[in-house]
């Protein structure tokens, strides 16, 4: 009788068999999550498709509601996510009108008294995709509640709402937003639209205490072309910090506030380069004829920036402007003012004048 281990599969072969045995359980599974992926892919498409009908007229309000009860959470809130930048602001609430029992929006607003704070930010930001009144009530909480990143996702949802009741509440409670960049205040500000202009402009003269809030006020109403605010950006422009001083005088060049030109010939000789600069490209964009001789004058300014903004005010200014930089590249003793002026005029860069 042979001894039991000539009977044994050798152990390579065994290994061989067992990775192989693995390896099919891997493809199954990941084959399985495939199909499983494209059947979710393909029903929130349907749903997407459905709501799209719904809003050309050729489904009923009865039949997406039921449609979207059918659906499971996630393609339900992936057809809206998907819908967000699409619709405009009629078609959004036309759906919201038809969607506005909705159960998930329902666990969505439950959702917000999560104890994990990140459940409640998502919850917010889902319920900024539909407006109803019972979704508004529970986001005013939220964004009172906190803490931080859930009352930014609350104001963010509120601020498509056009709310402006929350966007005074945020003004006026400055810190409550104390650890968000200035780029995404501006975003948060701007995404309340048109109406929430004057509140803004109400709480900067008013004065604003968070250097933060202040200057991205400064520039929403600066990108929004708001001149009703002008006297309170140019009151700024001679007090305050230099990033304070800076903004106003871009702000003021972005509204065209024509107005303000004598308080921004002034800021081109402030003490900041970063001032000056932004000071002569906003007499360039509001094109100010009486600008010209302290513009030209600025070519000789030690900050490459400040030559580079006042040269290409100057070419902006029109006739007046374009002769001013003629006369400082034929009579300037300054080779970086003839240089700067030559590249406004031309549009060529060339190596520093002899």
């Amino acid at each position: 009788m042979p001894p039991l281990s000539d009977l044994s599969t050798p152990w390579p072969a065994a290994l061989a068999i067992v990775l192989a045995i693995i390896a099919l359980a891997s493809y199954a599974v990941r084959a399985h999550g495939r199909r499983q992926r494209r059947h979710q892919r393909g029903r929130h498409r349907a749903l997407t498709r459905s709501f799209l009908r719904f809003l050309d007229g050729e489904e009923t309000a009865h039949r997406i509601a039921s449609l979207a009860e059918g659906a499971d959470d996630g393609c339900y809130w992936s057809a809206l996510e998907t819908l967000s930048t699409r619709l405009k602001r009629q078609q959004w609430l036309r759906l919201s009108q038809a969607l506005v029992r909705s159960r998930h929006a329902a666990a969505e607003r439950r959702a917000l008294m999560d104890d994990s704070p990140w459940r409640r930010a998502l919850a917010a930001r889902r319920l900024s995709l539909l407006r109803s009144r019972a979704s508004w009530r529970a986001l005013r909480k939220a964004l009172a509640r906190g803490p931080e990143m859930v009352t930014f996702a609350a104001a963010t949802a509120l601020a498509r709402y056009r709310d402006r009741g929350a966007l005074r509440w945020i003004l006026s409670h400055e810190s409550v937003l104390a650890h968000r960049h200035r780029n995404a205040l501006v975003s948060l500000l701007r995404a309340f639209g048109r109406r929430g202009l004057s509140v803004m402009a109400r709480a900067l003269a008013r004065g604003i205490h968070d250097i933060r809030v202040e200057l991205a006020v400064v520039d929403t109403l600066g990108l929004a072309g708001y001149s009703e605010a002008r006297e309170q950006l140019e009151r700024r422009l001679f007090a305050g910090d230099m990033d304070l001083r800076a903004a106003c005088s871009r702000a003021l060049g972005l509204m065209q506030a024509i107005e303000c030109a004598t308080s921004l010939i002034a800021a081109l000789r402030d003490e900041s380069w970063q001032v000056r600069a932004q000071a002569a490209r906003a007499l360039g964009r509001m094109r100010a004829p009486l600008a010209t001789h302290a513009l030209a004058a600025r070519l000789t300014d030690p900050s490459w920036w400040v030559r580079h903004h006042a040269a290409y005010a100057l070419k902006d200014l029109g006739e007046d402007g374009q002769v001013a930089l003629r006369q400082v590249i034929a009579g300037s003793a300054d080779p970086y003012a003839r240089d700067m002026a030559h590249e406004a005029l031309t549009g060529e860069v060339r190596k520093l004048s002899a």
